[in-house]
């Protein structure tokens, strides 16, 4: 077997872009918080494990509410001429301090409606992740789905062919589609939010 190194820049695995984490305002030091595939910046509030790549918390307390903004960079030192290395893109992970907010189970959702669906039939079903509180003393209140229009303006507008349910986040059909109709849609791009 032969292994050939290609020469090319290192490439972080990790995803979606930014790569987040989320950090309790008071937490014992040295707890794992996410894994990185290089080298970290940290400036002293994070550390991170060269061999393995997991960023842990170098302080005892974090303020409350606060992004901290660590910036990773990969770099490959052993290309085919030793004096030469070659640097991955500077990566962004963020830790949040506090409560993690909910995330979505997929980021991104692409689903085929025939023409012929009947009003009120069920599209799909949006799904997000809620987690504890870091206060176990504290509770969330319920999860609220909300669907708009992907559009570049400011203001949320509403879809006339969609909706979704605000609790259980499932997307139903809310007027009829007709491809041959010119007025129409062919492609629908809509936005969920949470809160």
């Amino acid at each position: 077997m032969e292994i050939l190194d290609v020469d090319e820049p290192p490439a972080f695995q990790n995803g979606p872009k930014p790569y987040q984490a989320v950090v309790a305002y008071d937490q014992p030091i040295g707890m794992h918080i996410y894994k990185i595939f290089d080298k970290i910046y940290a400036r002293g509030t994070f550390t991170v494990d060269p061999i393995s790549g997991v960023v842990q918390t170098a302080l005892k307390h974090y303020k409350p509410g606060e992004i901290y903004r660590i910036f990773v960079q990969a770099r490959d030192r052993t290309p085919t001429d030793p004096e030469v290395s070659q640097d991955s893109e500077v990566a962004v992970l963020e830790v949040y301090a506090g409560d993690r907010a909910p995330q979505f189970i997929e980021q991104q959702y692409t689903v085929l409606v025939p023409e012929d669906t009947e009003i009120g039939s069920s599209i799909v079903a949006i799904r997000a992740k809620r987690f504890k509180p870091i206060d176990k003393r504290r509770s969330k209140g319920k999860l609220l789905y909300q669907l708009y229009l992907d559009t570049t303006l400011i203001e949320r507008e509403l879809s006339s062919y969609f909706t979704i349910d605000a609790e259980d986040g499932l997307v139903q059909l809310i007027k009829s589609l007709d491809y041959d109709d010119d007025t129409q849609p062919k492609h629908h791009q809509l936005k969920v939010e949470f809160h």
